[in-house]
């Protein structure tokens, strides 16, 4: 990315999908879990970043995703920065053709590893706080078969649909997909 309008417009891309999800997807939940789309388009945007873009992007995408959603200001600011260098990182080494199908393709395991790390933290911070007794009552492979892993199939789901459109839009674009 060349300039600052293009942070700008996928900050304002994920504040609307934010509004979309809140919008529609209350009413269109699977296995009893929506998706997050914020973080699917920060997988799918991510790849053609580099590390001071990814960084700003994630960080402030998650503190709107803490001011809207979350109960401590900075914890998915954080989450998200990682996660977005983490894609860069991963991807800063593959070229143009690898690159463009990668969220598809890898997805599933930053998913994972997100979900893991979010919930982990989260319940451990709300036992630290005295808003749960038990960091997993009812066991951490009950609460990873029904929260972790749907959230993560319907956001590898929302990546998949998200992609064609953007990637339409971003080879139209001079300099296209770089």
């Amino acid at each position: 990315m060349k300039s600052r309008k293009h942070i700008i417009f996928y900050i304002l891309s994920a504040v609307f999908l934010a509004l979309v999800q809140e919008a529609f997807f209350n009413d269109l939940r699977i296995f009893g879990v929506k998706p997050n789309l914020t973080l699917a388009l920060l997988c799918v945007v991510a790849v053609r970043m580099n590390f001071t873009e990814a960084m700003i992007y994630g960080l402030s995408t998650g503190l709107f995703v803490d001011i809207v959603y979350g109960r401590y200001i900075g914890f998915y600011g954080l989450l998200y920065m990682y996660l977005a260098i983490l894609i860069v990182f991963i991807t800063s080494m593959l070229n143009y053709g690898e690159k463009l199908w990668w969220p598809i393709a890898v997805a599933p395991l930053p998913l994972l590893l997100y979900g893991v790390l979010e919930s982990f933290i989260a319940r451990l911070l709300a036992v630290y706080t005295g808003e749960a007794l038990h960091i997993y009552s009812g066991g951490f492979w009950t609460h990873f078969g029904v929260r972790i892993l749907p959230v993560a199939f319907y956001n590898c789901i929302c990546i998949a649909v998200l992609m064609v459109p953007i990637i339409k839009f971003l080879d139209r674009k001079s300099g296209g997909f770089q």
